[in-house]
């Protein structure tokens, strides 16, 4: 296994960029711009690359944060599990990239596949897994990376087993092995699903559009007509009221004078209030003749969302 490691972080190396600056502080900072870039592109082996010559350099809790991930995106989970860890256990991580730690590595774990070896006889039968010897206790489950693993079982100097093993992200099995197996005896365990999201609430329906009845519509446009009837009499006194004033003015004195000016404002007031009334009244009628009221005993108008926002539609 440690060749094997040594071979893969020499690899990594020689795909990093070449750092053109002796200093290692400054290239430590290429490599994790240069992997900052490749991960935004979406290359992840050349992001981890990029990440590792970076650690060589000058080892960072954020370097090797952006290193996990760009593993766990390799479908590495295991690999991004031990450098998460490392990044909590640093006393320079910030509390915040801690935390940040903490929710990557839960999601690394659940995208681990996990299996159990259920052997007929465990102290003849010995497992091999990508060419390595694993020692596992009874019932234990064991985690291992997505993909395609190679798996020998071997009672004595006989090889019960050997054949590949391709596994899904967050996919549970179970191996049966007998004493005279030729093949793998696979159980998909039922409560193994891949991790699944929180579930996005059903959106609500809308609430059902009332009409009203015509009736109203009636209503709202007799009562507009009454006030603008009420306006129309009342500016025509009011300006009966002012040709008064003015015809009488020379042969009032002030006291009546002054009562024949407040009579006047009061009734300007009068007929402001009416106009506005009328106005609002006259307002509120076509809305309810458009919006609300049902002519023919059908919804005249419906709202609706769709993709690009709301959607109206109406017959006027």
């Amino acid at each position: 296994m440690l060749p094997l490691l040594l071979a893969t972080r020499l690899a990594a190396a020689q795909a990093a960029s070449d750092c053109p600056d002796p200093d290692a502080t400054a290239c430590g900072r290429h490599h994790f711009e240069v992997g900052n870039a490749a991960f935004e592109k979406g290359d992840f082996a050349a992001a981890a690359a990029e990440f590792q010559a970076a650690m060589s350099e000058r080892p960072h809790p954020v370097i090797r944060f952006n290193l996990a991930l760009s593993l766990a995106r390799l479908g590495r989970p295991s690999a991004a599990i031990d450098q998460l860890k490392q990044v909590q256990a640093d006393p320079e991580t910030d509390k915040d990239l801690r935390e940040r730690a903490s929710k990557e590595q839960t999601l690394a774990e659940q995208a681990l596949s996990r299996v159990t070896f259920r052997l007929s006889d465990p102290t003849r039968q010995s497992v091999e897994l990508d060419s390595v010897a694993v020692k596992l206790a009874a019932d234990q489950e064991l985690p291992l990376d997505p993909g395609s693993h190679h798996v020998r079982v071997i009672s004595g100097n006989s090889v019960l087993l050997d054949q590949d093993l391709d596994l899904s992200p967050g996919e549970r099995v179970e191996l049966r092995v007998g004493e005279r197996s030729r093949r793998i005896d696979v159980l998909v365990v039922p409560e193994a699903t891949h991790p699944k999201g929180p579930e996005r609430p059903a959106p609500k329906p809308l609430p059902e559009q009332r009409s009203l009845a015509p009736a109203w519509f009636y209503a709202g446009v007799g009562a507009s007509a009454v006030l603008t009837g009420l306006t129309v009499w009342s500016g025509i006194d009011t300006n009966h009221a002012y040709s008064s004033y003015q015809r009488d003015l020379p042969n009032l004195d002030q006291a009546q004078a002054d009562a024949r000016v407040q009579s006047g404002h009061s009734r300007e007031l009068r007929t402001n209030l009416l106009l506005a009334g009328s106005v609002l009244c006259g307002a509120g009628s076509a809305a309810l003749g458009i919006w609300f009221v049902d002519f023919s005993g059908k919804r005249q108008t419906s709202v609706g969302l769709s993709p690009s926002g709301v959607a109206l539609a109406g017959r006027f």
